[in-house]
């Protein structure tokens, strides 16, 4: 009986310490946000390889983005920064292959455990304007965020990739579906860490176009810890 009592207290703190955790969590993520609506007094942005988005004012810690999934394929000390790099690979239906790199890269950089950098390689914008990117941050900082459904919405005008160029950057989907008058891209994710694929953090994105034209009108993505969206203004 006491034994049964000693386990049941220790659930219910790991319990509670877990939702202390996500709280903290979520408070930075908010505080990022902020930020992301001052983004030029925030941020500082380089694009001459790639685009490297370096915080001014560091806020996530490394255990924030384990939280939300993202775990180190590989990482290395270099003086007093941590470095880690980030992938996450297609996860395509049996029997399907293809030729070439459609990985997702992101290098993150820590100072004291703070996130101070993240690069993402040039490959990635043969296709899509680097002002898309820097686009989509900014309109975070106005995004509407419900936090009982753990989703984040935003809208913004901008230019975007059409379905070949959606093609050409992410290769073949992991699905394809026709609904009304779009095209839905969905793309599944898996992590790779040091311990190998992370299927319990995957990331699924999709993509909706118009069947017609071939335009974007939405992006959205599905983390182990909530969902994002951008829709584009017609």
């Amino acid at each position: 009986m006491v034994q049964r009592r000693i386990r049941g207290l220790a659930v219910m703190l790991g319990l509670a310490a877990l939702i202390l955790l996500s709280g903290c969590v979520y408070l930075r993520l908010l505080q990022v946000k902020r930020q992301m609506a001052k983004f030029d007094e925030n941020f500082a942005v380089s694009t001459d390889t790639g685009v490297q988005l370096t915080c001014r004012h560091p806020v996530l810690l490394s255990d924030d983005l384990r939280w939300l999934g993202l775990a180190p394929e590989s990482s290395k000390r270099v003086g007093s920064a941590e470095e880690w790099r980030v992938r996450w690979v297609k996860q395509l239906p049996p029997d399907v292959h293809e030729a070439g790199e459609f990985d997702i890269v992101l290098n993150l950089t820590f100072s004291n455990d703070r996130l101070v950098r993240v690069a993402i390689p040039e490959r990635y914008f043969a296709v899509m304007p680097k002002q898309l990117l820097l686009d989509l941050l900014r309109s975070l900082g106005g995004a509407k965020v419900d936090r009982d459904q753990r989703a984040v919405e935003a809208q913004l005008a901008a230019a975007r990739p059409n379905l070949p160029g959606i093609q050409q950057l992410l290769g073949r989907p992991s699905a394809e579906t026709i609904q009304g008058d779009e095209t839905l891209y969905r793309y599944r994710y898996v992590p790779v860490t040091s311990g190998g694929l992370a299927r319990v953090a995957v990331f699924d994105m999709t993509v909706h176009f118009a069947t017609a034209s071939g335009e974007m009108r939405r992006w959205e993505g599905q983390t182990p810890v909530g969902k994002i969206g951008f829709s584009f203004e017609q």
